[in-house]
């Protein structure tokens, strides 16, 4: 048990000088292209948590909390895929589509059923890689990434063709009814009720994956796909059904996007990024669920301070990029550390035992 304690620790303390260096690397960056470092970090941290900023900010942690739990999922699964951003497209054309041809329904029947779309729409995209995977032995991480662009493709044609706006002059659909979108909390401009996906989406993850047999039969394959066959649990089942699920936590957070928005309809590029972004966080939150909501924060943060800052100081918007970067090689590196010091002396190695792919064809 104290060697459990110690080795959470350890990630947690690791995990906050990933933060603390991003941040450190990010103020060198500012000093080298001869700015001010303290106006800077001023710059920042008004932009991210100032009263006018302040919402931005959560808003921006829904999706990628809810990307990073998605890569949470699959990850437990043994599995890897990169097919967030197409899932967000997906399920946020999904959300959409409910939303402009249900019009007139009252909110309480229109919204959750546009949620309820998106949520099917990632899981209908991601399903196409997990039946590629599991029937024709597919690499998911390669099929996912051309799903993305099929997904944008997808989009941009749908902007531009069958859901453009009556006047066929800009590449959008109509505005999106009032009864289909999330409503704003009492006094706010921009933060909507889709945050409180925040901390339920956290718990529904976190209690499923440590607290029923889904999770365990996950977590089983995840470790050791040949202890499970010997179990009777399916890798090939369990890993198919971690794909379509991180999809639909995907499809869940583009239908957030979809219908968080202000004012005005979908247009081909609402996903935002958040698709690769929230990767990032799960990273940094050591792949747990709870974690992730402070590891959302920080990528929520250093995107609206960065935006801010560029506006204010004319500073690059590439620093957050660098920013981000040094995060992701960061939390890589530090992972490969735990898993050496971890391991030392017994031969084995748990991030490439659950990197290699699982034999298709095994027990159903």
């Amino acid at each position: 048990m104290a060697r459990r304690v110690r080795g959470a620790a350890a990630e947690i303390a690791l995990s906050a000088l990933v933060a603390v260096a991003a941040v450190v690397v990010g103020l060198l960056v500012v000093l080298i292209a001869g700015e001010s470092p303290a106006d800077a970090a001023r710059s920042f941290f008004t932009g991210a948590f100032g009263a006018n900023s302040i919402g931005a900010t959560v808003r921006d942690m829904v999706p990628l909390t809810l990307v990073a739990l998605a890569w949470i999922v699959v990850f437990k699964g043994g599995r890897f895929h990169v097919g967030f951003q197409g899932q967000i497209l997906i399920g946020g054309l999904f959300s959409v589509f409910v939303a402009l041809k249900m019009a007139g329904w009252p909110t309480i029947v229109h919204l959750p059923l546009a949620v309820v779309a998106g949520v099917a729409g990632g899981a209908l995209w991601a399903s196409i890689a997990a039946f590629l995977w599991a029937r024709r032995g597919v690499n998911e991480i390669v099929s996912t990434l051309l799903l993305n662009l099929v997904a944008i493709q997808v989009i941009s044609w749908v902007v531009r063709g069958p859901l453009q706006e009556p006047t066929r002059t800009l590449p959008q659909t109509e505005p999106l009814p009032d009864s289909a979108l999330w409503p704003l909390f009492p006094g706010e401009t921009i933060l909507k009720w889709d945050v409180v996906l925040i901390p339920l989406a956290i718990a529904v993850v976190a209690f499923a994956l440590s607290r029923t047999t889904l999770g365990f039969h996950l977590r089983l394959v995840g470790v050791n796909p040949t202890v499970a066959r010997h179990a009777g649990v399916s890798p090939v089942r369990v890993g198919s059904w971690a794909i379509v699920a991180s999809g639909a936590l995907a499809g869940l957070a583009g239908s957030s996007q979809a219908l968080g928005v202000s004012v005005g309809g979908m247009t081909d590029n609402f996903d935002s990024g958040f698709g690769f972004q929230g990767i990032a966080v799960a990273l940094l939150a050591r792949n747990s669920p709870v974690a992730v909501l402070p590891a959302a924060l920080l990528f929520a943060a250093l995107r609206q301070g960065g935006g801010v800052a560029q506006a204010e100081l004319g500073i690059s918007s590439a620093i957050v990029d660098i920013m981000q970067g040094v995060v992701i090689v960061s939390v890589i590196a530090a992972a490969a550390w735990l898993a050496m010091r971890r391991d030392a002396g017994t031969g084995s190695d748990p991030l490439a035992r659950a990197a290699t792919p699982l034999p298709v064809g095994g027990t159903r």
